[in-house]
């Protein structure tokens, strides 16, 4: 064992990360891919929800190609599923969650369904769950690591505010299940994060018309230490949060207008800071945005993105202050950005419009992988953003919810299956710049040594192959002048000034 441990432990040093842009969509059904993690070979899992809601997996190589795809498996007690979760617990596991429409009785529901896989995405194990009415739908809502050895399931209702959170280890086994509800008004939990021996959840709580955004800590054992609602004008719904610096950050996605993104409070749950960013783009339908949009990268630090379909914002953010550090702006539906010591990786899902004279009409996703964050401004625009502004801070009263033993999952298990062959993309338009027909001048082409663009001064360029790998990159001389001579003959795509162009080199 000691032996297998140390093993594991080399394995994230056996491959290097690459630099790349590839974006894969199904040829036979629309997608929408929901989160990524890169496992310990190297490889990147993606979960998502094809068209006839069914949940898929796919998995990617080091460069970012689709090696393999499938989704769960329809039969007769399994019509329907949707993956929205995936969470990365070491470098060989990770669990997917979401929901599955099963026969409970006469009548078929949605319940919440949580499955381990490895890093080749093979199923090792899965356990289906529920809320304190079994015949209500429901869905998994998180899924976080809590200790060595286990794991927290965040379950709640569709439609029926109630909730349950489960305790399972790295086989599948249930240590406990707790249900939490509120005698008068319901509550919806939508996200966990683990701070020392405490547990927070964030939601919303709907009562007489309105929504309250609302913060439960728990102990280790399911037991809740004490619950606080947050009211204000904009009706909150805290959709996620991530324990950071002295406190919590909660990103916000009110009902009643588009105020109060991100919140800090500390552990005691005293409001600290709030900022509204004025350079969102809400032109995505709800179920379209990200439903996690924040991710930490260190103790003081993390990534904050907003948009939809038409484009996303996204922030480094200082979280002592709520304030962007660095800002970019993404022509895609941002689902994850994760950024390691020498990697930052990211999940979009791609708009509906043309790429030249074609249209897209089906739903695909781009994983792009680069060594720094300068890398991201060459597929992607620095917005010259407005400084956030201080909101009216909501105010805070406490509530305490029912507490009971919950239904505890039930291990299940239903295979994964072959999908359509999916298709690999040469490169990622939305991120690219769009193919452009007219807008930059540069020659000769074909070319040889060196190809010469014309514009005033250094430019910074990527040169990407046919599968959408990076070959090389930099600034041009003060003249235009990228040198060719090390690339080997063939057809590549050419990055620079925000277009793409296609570039014939022979060496």
């Amino acid at each position: 064992m000691k032996f297998l441990l140390l093993v594991l432990g080399f394995l994230p040093f056996l491959f290097k990360s690459q630099s790349f842009v590839n974006r894969t969509f199904s040829q036979q059904y629309d997608i929408q891919a929901k989160s990524v993690v890169q496992m310990g070979n190297g490889s990147y899992l993606v979960v998502g929800t094809q068209s006839f809601s069914n949940g898929f997996l796919s998995v990617h190589d080091v460069n970012g190609q689709c090696i393999q795809t499938q989704f769960l498996s329809q039969g007769a007690l399994s019509s329907f599923s949707e993956f929205t979760q995936l969470t990365k617990i070491n470098d060989t596991l990770a669990l997917i969650g979401g929901k599955i429409s099963i026969a409970v009785g006469p009548a078929e529901i949605w319940q919440g369904i949580t499955i381990a896989i490895n890093q080749q995405g093979q199923i090792l194990w899965s356990v289906i769950s529920s809320i304190t009415d079994p015949g209500v739908d429901a869905t998994v809502r998180d899924i976080e690591r809590l200790n060595d050895s286990t794991m927290l399931v965040l379950t709640s209702g569709i439609g029926t505010a109630s909730n349950a959170l489960s305790e399972v280890d790295f086989y599948g086994n249930v240590h406990w299940t707790k249900a939490y509800d509120l005698n008068a008004d319901g509550f919806q939990l939508n996200d966990l994060c683990t701070r020392d021996s405490s547990i927070y959840a964030c939601g919303q709580q709907f009562a007489l018309g309105t929504f309250s955004g609302v913060i439960l800590k728990i102990d280790s054992q399911g037991n809740v230490i004490e619950g606080n609602k947050y009211d204000h004008g904009y009706q909150p719904d805290f959709i996620q949060v991530i324990a950071q610096h002295d406190g919590l950050v909660l990103a916000n996605r009110s009902h009643a207008m588009n105020s109060m993104d991100l919140i800090k409070v500390d552990y005691a749950g005293n409001i600290t800071e709030q900022k509204t960013f004025q350079n969102g783009m809400g032109m995505g339908m709800i179920e379209e945005q990200a439903s996690k949009p924040l991710s930490v990268i260190d103790s003081v630090t993390c990534w904050y993105w907003q948009g939809g379909d038409f484009g996303s914002y996204t922030n480094k953010i200082s979280t002592p202050n709520l304030l962007p550090i660095q800002s970019l702006m993404h022509m895609g539906n941002i689902q994850r950005m994760i950024e390691q010591d020498t990697l930052l990786y990211m999940l979009s899902s791609g708009p509906l419009y043309g790429i030249k004279n074609q249209v897209i009409t089906q739903k695909h996703y781009a994983i792009s992988a680069v060594d720094s964050i300068d890398q991201l401004y060459t597929y992607c625009t620095y917005p010259n953003n407005e400084t956030p502004l201080n909101e009216l801070a909501p105010t805070r009263t406490s509530f305490t919810p029912l507490v009971s033993t919950g239904t505890s999952p039930s291990p299940w298990y239903y295979p994964f299956v072959a999908n359509q062959p999916w298709t690999n993309e040469p490169f990622c338009v939305e991120m690219l710049g769009d193919l452009s027909e007219t807008d930059i001048n540069f020659g000769p082409n074909p070319c040889s040594e060196y190809v010469k663009i014309e514009g005033p001064g250094e430019m910074a360029y990527q040169i990407f192959d046919l599968s959408g790998k990076k070959i090389k990159g930099g600034r041009t001389t003060a003249d235009g002048i990228i040198l060719l001579h090390e690339i080997h003959t063939g057809i590549y795509f050419l990055s620079v000034a925000g277009q793409t162009k296609e570039i014939m080199i022979f060496n």
